[in-house]
């Protein structure tokens, strides 16, 4: 009877093992199978005061909000927009993030996405060490407007919110992080 379970287990141990070569060897260069994946950590946070943790791990991102704001999100087809909005004061921002295979945004996305037009006064900045864009324009529903636009892990990350609330901006855009697979 030892011998029977012995022998159960060590085939189930043995079939385990080949299990997971077998995929390996089909899928060598599977993001699944060759990267660690970071946000499996254990993530102590300091939250800053007045601030709640926002993580998505699907759009690869982290960052804090304002506490006062209330969180929405959306999804449609294969973009993905996420809503900070306090109604009563009138602060907020969005983030709109859609797959991306460029390596720069092009003009054609910015005409698609920015059906204004308006660029005015861009700045390139840096996101958590991503190369972005940060500019003024003008939106047919907000009005005047301060964008951020900047590619990462696949995906182009557009965020939008008031002109006048540019520095309110800034500060929540200093807490961005990257979650790298």
């Amino acid at each position: 009877m030892r011998y029977k379970a012995a022998i159960i287990i060590g085939i189930s141990i043995i079939g385990f093992f080949l299990y997971f070569f077998i995929l390996h060897s089909l899928f060598p260069t599977s993001k699944y199978f060759d990267k660690k994946i970071a946000v499996t950590q254990s993530l102590e946070l300091n939250v800053p005061a007045g601030t709640m943790p926002y993580k998505n791990l699907l759009l690869h991102f982290f960052l804090f909000y304002p506490d006062d704001l209330q969180k929405k999100e959306y999804t449609g087809g294969s973009d993905s927009t996420i809503t900070f909005n306090n109604a009563e004061t009138g602060r907020g921002f969005q983030i709109f993030v859609v797959p991306y295979s460029e390596d720069r945004i092009v003009p054609e996305q910015f005409k698609k996405d920015l059906p204004s037009g308006v660029i005015e006064d861009p700045v390139e900045i840096l996101i958590d060490g991503a190369p972005a864009i940060m500019f003024y324009s003008k939106d047919a529903v907000m009005g005047d407007t301060r964008e951020v636009w900047f590619i990462k892990n696949g995906f182009l990350y557009e965020v939008t919110t008031y002109r006048d609330l540019d520095a309110w901006l800034s500060a929540i855009m200093q807490s961005w992080r990257f979650l790298e697979f």
